[in-house]
């Protein structure tokens, strides 16, 4: 049984609609029928909050739907991803204004953040690459 199928399950055996669902959680009841009809997936985030209304652990939701397995796993590699850029982006552009805003550096410390924004560049490159 899909992820889908068992959440709706569950929620008309608890006798709960989906609007007060979908205003528990704070989204659209369409999400929810969404959900329900496998045209997409919660995060999980939201899945964390699911198995809380429905007192379903979630092993019991998503045992046996790989497809919802797999779509987990790609949303946390994804935002995993995305933070680790941020802050990479982040480590870069304050490197820089550094180097822009400091006039009396020495020339050894010039040397060790042109070093340290050179690293960070080729580490973001390589996380581009690696996820393309």
């Amino acid at each position: 049984m899909e992820v889908g199928e068992r959440l709706k399950l569950r929620r008309v055996e608890l006798n709960l609609t989906q609007e007060y669902v979908a205003e528990v959680l704070g989204i659209t009841r369409q999400t929810i029928s969404n959900w329900e009809n496998g045209r997409s997936y919660p995060d999980i985030e939201r899945m964390i909050r699911l198995s809380d209304v429905y007192s379903l652990s979630l092993d019991e939701l998503l045992k046996g739907d790989k497809k919802m397995v797999k779509h987990l796993q790609e949303n946390t590699l994804v935002n995993h991803f995305l933070k680790v850029f941020i802050i990479m982006l982040s480590i870069n552009i304050l490197l820089m204004i550094v180097l822009v805003t400091n006039q009396t550096i020495s020339n050894t410390f010039i040397f060790i953040i042109f070093a340290l924004i050179g690293m960070n560049t080729l580490t973001l490159f390589y996380l581009i690459v690696k996820k393309i």
